[in-house]
């Protein structure tokens, strides 16, 4: 856990919000026997209490309810930032397809019907707390540095605000030290990155070992570190700052270092200074002392409130200034490359784990996605996000059952329901990287049908957003390419024969053009992609 926000790792796995006590002990039992862990109420305003306290990771809630209905219920928890993340499964007796509607766009994730099967229900619950995990893991990458696992940059910002606000509030004092390794460029020229790159983890270790567990600890940005310090003076913080100092010097090692020894300067300010006002004063006066601490000899630390050098007062763009903004400028930019990459390759990670035949099935499509959109003239940013999308497009089925997802044979309707729900959950996993909001608008309309018969929202022609139109013919290109548990595969022509029988209907004429015009180029280079997706997957002979 990043000694940063600590959010509560809850052990309740489901709460279940059923009125009928008879139907409330079904369920209970149900969630009992195979392993999880229900908390059981009867309404609505019972429940969003529970949820708020508890942290469910799943809520399995009955539709018509005392009070609230079920649907309310869950606009209460989708509009509570602290809870909005939670697995909502919604439970009826209706099956009509109007509530259905009104539910995914409140924002269900999941519905049942009763009476309900009790593998069902336990397959569902099971999908929802495996959905819960992955985004767990999502939401730790969003706010870790890649690196150092320690806060990143906008987290910390986030931190500080929220922080800084507490302090206030209750009249508390709060300290802040920044601090940035000396030298590190020589470093770094010298002996490589990859050295530096030790250096900088052997740094964090340090941090985190000597910092408080109430305390902060972020990498900044390049070799800059920050430590936010609740209920601490500026006095507290330069005791942290001079015993990490010492640290430094002592116990930070790297071999490739030799006798190459490693220091860092400091920066320390806190809230009861007169000219902090707001979080980017703090930041501001902290950096400044750690300037002067650099131009006092380094390996140094000064608190701003103590005095900082005339070249570190306010004065209208003063170069070192200049030149620390242009470094967080470069910093931001690469950090959101790096968030941006590392997100695509732990979401595809998780889908090679899961089942490799679909991770396969996903390079191809972002592959195919990615030329069909060069071929039609799209802006760089827009092939990228079309490719990015459809590596990501299959996501959702790390939420579905083994049973049913590696099944060998016909799916039964109820399996064809759960499979149905795959883009569903996919756009679920992905919206909540920010960074992704474009994949995620093409992930959620990937079933959307030209004629404006597909799924979800019945979007006709242009309205339906290009990637998405991208994605569909080169989903169902990979997917008639290759083999199937339900039928062979079809050659190139064939496939492109009933994709052109498609066009106007299901397809965009245009899209299936285009992927017309880059065969006629590469069709070799993309037969050997097939060959080779065929030599990794051989599936049994299928019976006729």
């Amino acid at each position: 856990m990043l000694r940063s926000e600590r959010v509560a790792s809850s052990s309740v796995d489901v709460c279940l919000i059923e009125d009928d006590s008879v139907q409330r002990k079904l369920a209970q039992g149900i969630l009992s026997r195979a392993g999880y862990r229900a908390i059981e109420v009867h309404d609505a305003a019972s429940g969003l209490a529970v949820i708020k306290s508890e942290h469910p990771k799943v809520v399995l809630c009955d539709y018509n309810l005392p009070g609230e209905d079920g649907l309310a219920l869950c606009s209460s928890v989708r509009n509570d930032p602290a809870i909005t993340e939670t697995y909502f499964i919604l439970v009826t007796a209706q099956a009509d397809r109007e509530l259905k509607e009104r539910a995914w766009a409140i924002g269900v994730d999941d519905y049942i019907t009763k009476p309900f099967d009790p593998n069902e229900l336990v397959a569902r619950v099971k999908v929802g707390l495996r959905m819960w995990g992955l985004q767990e893991k999502l939401r730790a990458a969003a706010v870790t540095d890649g690196l150092t696992r320690l806060c990143n940059h906008d987290h910390f910002n986030r931190l500080l605000d929220r922080e800084l606000s507490r302090a206030r509030r209750y009249g508390r004092p709060l300290a802040l030290i920044v601090l940035d390794i000396d030298h590190f460029k020589a470093i770094n020229d010298t002996f490589g990155h990859l050295v530096g790159n030790e250096v900088l983890e052997e740094l964090a270790r340090i941090l985190r070992d000597n910092a408080r567990d109430a305390d902060v600890v972020g990498r900044f940005g390049g070799e800059e570190f920050v430590i936010l310090l609740p209920e601490s003076t500026s006095a507290d913080a330069e005791k942290l700052a001079v015993r990490i100092q010492h640290a430094v010097s002592e116990t930070l090692h790297v071999s490739a270092l030799g006798e190459h020894s490693v220091s860092a300067s400091f920066g320390i300010a806190d809230t009861e200074d007169a000219r902090v006002q707001n979080a980017a004063d703090l930041l501001d006066l902290a950096d400044r002392a750690m300037y002067t601490a650099k131009r006092r000899g380094r390996n140094t630390v000064v608190c701003a409130a103590a005095g900082l050098d005339a070249e570190d007062e306010p004065a209208p763009l003063q170069a070192d200034q200049i030149e620390s903004l242009q470094k967080r400028i470069a910093v931001l930019k690469a950090l959101a490359r790096d968030v941006y990459g590392q997100s695509i390759t732990c979401l595809g990670q998780a889908l090679v784990e899961k089942d490799p035949y679909t991770a396969r099935h996903s390079v191809n499509v972002s592959f195919y996605a990615g030329e069909i959109a060069r071929q039609l003239g799209c802006a760089q940013g827009t092939v990228k996000s079309v490719s990015n999308a459809g590596l990501l497009h299959d996501i959702g089925k790390v939420g579905i059952p083994d049973r049913v997802l590696l099944k060998r044979g016909p799916l039964t309707p109820l399996e064809q329901t759960i499979i149905a729900q795959v883009p569903f959950i996919s756009t679920r996993i992905v919206e909540c990287l920010r960074i992704l909001e474009s994949e995620v608008l093409i992930i959620r309309h990937q079933r959307e049908y030209f004629d404006g018969s597909g799924m979800p929202d019945g979007l006709l022609a242009d309205q339906i957003p290009i990637g998405a139109r991208v994605l569909l013919v080169a989903d169902a290109f990979d997917a008639m390419t290759t083999d199937r548990v339900y039928r062979q595969r079809r050659s190139i022509e064939e496939a492109v024969a009933e994709l052109k029988g498609g066009a106007g209907r299901q397809f965009d004429v245009r899209a299936v053009l285009a992927l017309e015009q880059v065969l006629e180029r590469d069709c070799d280079k993309w037969q050997a992609r097939i060959d080779e997706s065929v030599d990794l997957f051989q599936l049994p002979s299928l019976q006729s």
